[in-house]
């Protein structure tokens, strides 16, 4: 064999070497560099705001008739909501709206049209207090206002609560408090110190009902509104410096 050859093969087997150790080195030293963990912490906590709202419409073939009689209806319902014991300050009318109706229409030709039938007003009201079982049970019984001849349709009733951002920030500090420890038991475990915090980042919230275990975790956050009694979660992801 050449000797060139050799001498060539020598070198390069001896680099291959020096590279694998150096390689090797730095793969150690970086994973003993920092330590990555995520921290979790949950809180129950129960709405002290309850929301709802309700829509009623009348219909009648002339304008004046439609927006005098949804002024009437609207009075009723004010006052069914204030006698079963809300106050005004609780209620919130919605604006007033007209619609033309028509009604599609083919004659014995085959000819179509759009025939008018008349004048269609809605109105909403809305329920927003903090006495929340007074005014779910009122709400629950808000159908009782067909009976007088409105045509009412109850919304789905919405629980939240004031004091979320506090919240919010209690269950951060948790949260950041439980990934340090968990790096801190990593760092002991590994016989190392625990350095200073090298970066963080913080997951979504989730807030779902307390018993609600149907409620799936999504990646953009699930905020529930249904439940009285809720659940908020959050994670922090940190990354620390290990000595």
């Amino acid at each position: 064999m050449n000797k060139n050859y050799i001498i060539l093969a020598s070198v390069l087997g001896f680099a291959f070497i020096i590279g694998a150790y150096f390689i090797g080195a730095g793969f150690k030293r970086s994973n003993h560099e920092y330590i990555s963990v995520t921290g979790m912490s949950e809180q129950s906590f129960e709405s002290d705001l309850f929301q709802f709202r309700g829509d009623y419409s009348v219909k009648r073939t002339e304008l004046s008739e439609a927006y005098q009689e949804i002024k009437k209806q609207s009075k009723e319902v004010q006052n069914y909501f204030t006698a079963k014991g809300l106050k005004p300050e609780e209620l919130t009318l919605g604006t007033i709206s007209i619609d033309r109706d028509y009604n599609y229409e083919r004659d014995e030709t085959g000819y179509s049209r759009n025939v008018f039938t008349g004048f269609t007003a809605r109105q909403s009201i809305s329920i927003k207090s903090k006495r929340l079982d007074l005014a779910e049970k009122i709400a629950k019984e808000s159908m009782e206002l067909v009976e007088k001849g409105v045509e009412f349709q109850a919304g789905s009733p919405q629980f939240s609560y004031t004091k979320l951002n506090d919240l919010k920030l209690d269950i951060i500090d948790k949260a950041s408090a439980n990934a340090k420890e968990r790096a801190q038991k990593i760092a002991q475990a590994a016989g190392n110190n625990l350095g200073k915090l090298k970066k963080a980042s913080l997951g979504v919230f989730q807030i779902t009902g307390e018993d609600a275990e149907e409620e799936e975790y999504s990646w953009g956050g699930v905020f529930n509104t249904s439940s009285r009694k809720k659940k908020a979660r959050v994670t922090v992801s940190a990354s620390y410096n290990a000595n």
